[in-house]
């Protein structure tokens, strides 16, 4: 079954709907309203082999980043039939919102919804489940006259957000108000005239649709094309808690085409009444040419990308003096309430000494304390050791003629998209060798968010399956873990240009932004994405197509992850056409970007985007690609897609020769590839024989004293001089699960004559 992950408030734009799923239920559950639904909540570590399935507890006890699986079982006692339904809890804030199910009398659903246990917390979980047979709605009333307010006495909006082409604005309500069912005091109001309900990300597009597919809950009074340059938006609140007005203006807007002014409106929003009332102060010139009075606009009301109620759309009805007033319609609706309870802690690692010096004559061996300790609430598994790097025999790739320029293909070859494939049994991460995630392509299924073990890639687990309904995982063409946390990874979306937060072990996606590329020339597309660990930054590459000519151009960018706003830095020049799949950093910020166009590996300045070519690949390599170095161990890997076969292998970084490792699962095509390992300082025991650890591993329960534990350091065979070395400690607390706490080391050795002159010569 698929899954969605709840926002922590509010709607969030979600890859898909709710997954409510009809199930039988061999008793009724014991909390029941008095219309007749029954309400049961469940709750316990997640399945890793079936995300789907329910628990059977009302009660958990997790620890930080561990999977915590939530079930919520309705079941319909009453003699209705019901076909909306709103889930919401003290935990999530709104699961889901006038989700449609048909649910007959007797009969059950279930919502699943797993997750990682975000933050230590501890309580009863309320949860809220309401349904009704009919649709949430507004009715509408346009003959009452209009009660225009000026709200451009109060400061501009400063419309930094968004688009170029038409700027957005975050603003939060002084109050909450019910929309569709979801309740919401945030606002992300654009200079097209229309505003998104609820969203976290503020960037509200042009649309010549309604509903818009690229937004969820959207207030549109007059949504069309203003210049951005011209006019200013303003709000006001008026009235006393409880009966508070929140104005959004719309002061002097000029259309951009037709060239028009003279378009003044506003939106506002009643507390009292949830009511929502459009006012037409101004709408064009006035002379009844096309764009005047809404000619060209779409208003109304938009409950999600599928659904909503629609006041005008290309018609010259928006005529000055108008007032449109949306009420929530007044529908019998059934609820009801329950608890679960929930534990969620953590243990805390304690180093009070995060560096150690020591000072030692030659043939001195001295020892220091290294001093450990937990500050949470669970126990502590801790462990100091070595960073290792892995390492297998490689054999060789068989070289196949290659034309030197021939025409590329970045997309994915084609397949046809029938049932999902069943998830294989999950395999823990910390048993392969190199765990990886990636998109794989399967024929008769479609594009699926797998991990594996990228040394033995026929271990696999199948996290997510695109189920071919709307935008999906099929236009994920990039991405990359940030620093070291391999709970999320970042993934861009090609087709719908978007930046998505992915939850790995889900599949979850939180939209971030729509970072747009520069368009320099026709057709750009996001192909590739890597983060860089010397700057801290995340850069992305794009390709062109042109015709029959195929893959030809290809550019840099960076991407602004807290806004997905992009960067151009230039266009990729390798001395001709060029189709840059993907790119990917080396522990040290070296770029390189795999060309599928000349069949290369290349080398690229970041700052200036010029190329430099390493080598050939030997092989005709042509649809899904991807490269990523392993951090650890600083071997760069190559999914590759080659004569209708996908193998994993490895790449030369000085010559671009490959050596296979193993062909992808089923031998299909692999992309996005991200590989979670951290790269480390920390140094094997046998590169510091002068450092060791007298104990190396140990548990701490909550509240226990420190430990503290001899390191020895050995002068024994140094010579005079300062040596620099780093302990790793590794451990369960969730700050340091994708990494070690590294505590630097510095052993000063002084000769005998040093020694003597430091304790005498100089008094």
């Amino acid at each position: 079954m698929s899954l969605a992950a709840a926002a922590p408030s509010g709607p969030a734009h979600a890859a898909g709907a709710a997954a409510l799923e009809h199930v039988s239920v061999p008793r009724t559950p014991a909390t029941c309203s008095a219309e007749g639904l029954c309400l049961e909540v469940t709750v316990g570590p997640a399945d890793p082999a079936d995300f789907g399935a329910c628990a059977t507890t009302t009660s958990v006890t997790a620890t930080v980043g561990d999977p915590v699986s939530w079930c919520y079982t309705l079941t319909n006692q009453s003699n209705q039939t019901l076909a909306w339904h709103s889930l919401s809890d003290s935990l999530h804030g709104t699961v889901f919102a006038q989700q449609a199910e048909t649910l007959g009398p007797g009969q059950s659903l279930r919502h699943v919804l797993v997750e990682r246990a975000a933050a230590a917390a501890a309580g009863p979980l309320q949860a809220s489940w309401s349904a009704s047979a009919e649709q949430a709605r507004y009715d509408v009333d346009d003959t009452q006259p209009m009660n225009y307010v000026d709200a451009s006495g109060e400061p501009a909006l400063p419309m930094t957000g968004g688009f170029a082409s038409g700027r957005s604005q975050a603003v939060q309500l002084p109050f909450a108000f019910d929309f569709f069912g979801v309740t919401t005091d945030r606002l992300c109001v654009g200079k097209n005239g229309a505003i998104e309900v609820g969203s976290s990300v503020c960037a509200v597009p042009g649309s010549m649709l309604f509903p818009s597919p690229y937004l969820n809950a959207v207030i549109a009074p007059v949504w069309m094309s203003f210049d951005s340059s011209r006019g200013s938006l303003h709000t006001k609140t008026l009235g006393e808690p409880g009966q508070r007005r929140f104005v959004i203006e719309w002061k002097d807007l000029a259309l951009t085409f037709p060239a028009m002014e003279g378009y003044t409106f506003e939106v506002v929003i009643e507390e009292a009444t949830g009511a929502v009332v459009f006012q037409y102060l101004s709408t064009g010139s006035g002379d009844g040419s096309w764009g005047n009075a809404g000619d060209g606009a779409v208003s109304g009301l938009q409950q999600s990308p599928s659904s909503g109620q629609m006041y005008s759309q290309f018609a010259p009805t928006l005529t000055p003096g108008k007032a449109v007033r949306w009420t929530p319609a007044v529908q019998p609706r059934h609820s009801v309430a329950t608890t679960a309870d929930y534990d969620i802690g953590a243990p805390r690692l304690l180093l009070p000494i995060p560096a150690m010096t020591a000072f030692a004559g030659i043939g001195i061996s001295i020892q220091q304390p290294l001093v450990i300790g937990n500050t949470g609430n669970r126990t502590l598994d801790w462990t100091a050791g070595e960073y290792p790097a892995a390492g297998s025999a490689l054999r060789r790739l068989a070289p196949l003629p290659a034309a030197a320029d021939g025409r590329a293909d970045a997309g994915r070859a084609t397949v046809q998209r029938t049932s999902p494939l069943p998830s294989r049994p999950a395999q823990t991460l910390g048993d392969w060798t190199l765990p990886a995630y990636a998109m794989h392509l399967i024929p008769g299924t479609g594009v699926s968010f797998v991990d594996f073990d990228l040394r033995n890639p026929v271990n696999r687990r199948t996290i997510m399956t695109d189920t071919g309904q709307g935008p999906g995982l099929d236009n994920i063409s990039g991405g990359d873990f940030v620093g070291d946390d391999f709970a999320v990874q970042y993934q861009l979306d090609t087709l719908m240009d978007r930046l998505y937060r992915v939850d790995t072990l889900t599949g979850a996606r939180t939209l971030i932004g729509w970072p747009t590329a520069a368009n320099t020339v026709a057709n750009e597309r996001w192909s590739g994405a890597a983060w860089d660990p010397a700057t801290d930054t995340f850069f992305a590459v794009t390709t062109a197509n042109l015709g029959n000519q195929g893959c030809y151009w290809s550019g840099l960018y960076t991407i602004d992850l807290d806004t997905a706003q992009a960067h151009f830095v230039g266009p990729v020049d390798t001395g001709g056409n060029e189709c840059l799949i993907d790119i990917a950093f080396d522990q040290s910020g070296a770029l390189y970007a795999l060309d599928i166009r000349t069949d290369a590996l290349f080398t690229i300045d970041k700052a200036t985007a010029q190329a430099t070519r390493i080598g050939g690949l030997g092989v005709d390599a042509n649809f899904a690609q991807s490269i990523k170095f392993d951090r650890a161990s600083g071997i760069l890997y190559w999914l590759g897609y080659a004569q209708g076969v996908g193998f994993v292998a490895t790449l030369d970084p000085l010559t671009a020769q490959p050596a296979v490792v193993g062909p992808t699962p089923d031998s299909q095509e692999m992309s996005v590839l991200a590989i979670a390992t951290a790269g480390t300082d920390c140094s094997t025991p046998q590169d510091v024989p002068w450092l060791s650890l007298q104990t190396s591993a140990g548990s701490f329960a909550p509240g226990a004293p420190v430990g503290v534990y001899p390191v020895t350091f050995d002068a024994t065979h140094l010579a005079a001089g300062e040596y620099h070395a780093t302990i790793c400690v590794f451990s369960n607390d969730p700050t340091y699960r994708a990494k070690p706490a590294a505590i630097p080391v510095t052993f000063t050795v002084q000769a005998p004559d040093a020694i003597f002159a430091d304790a005498f010569e100089t008094r």
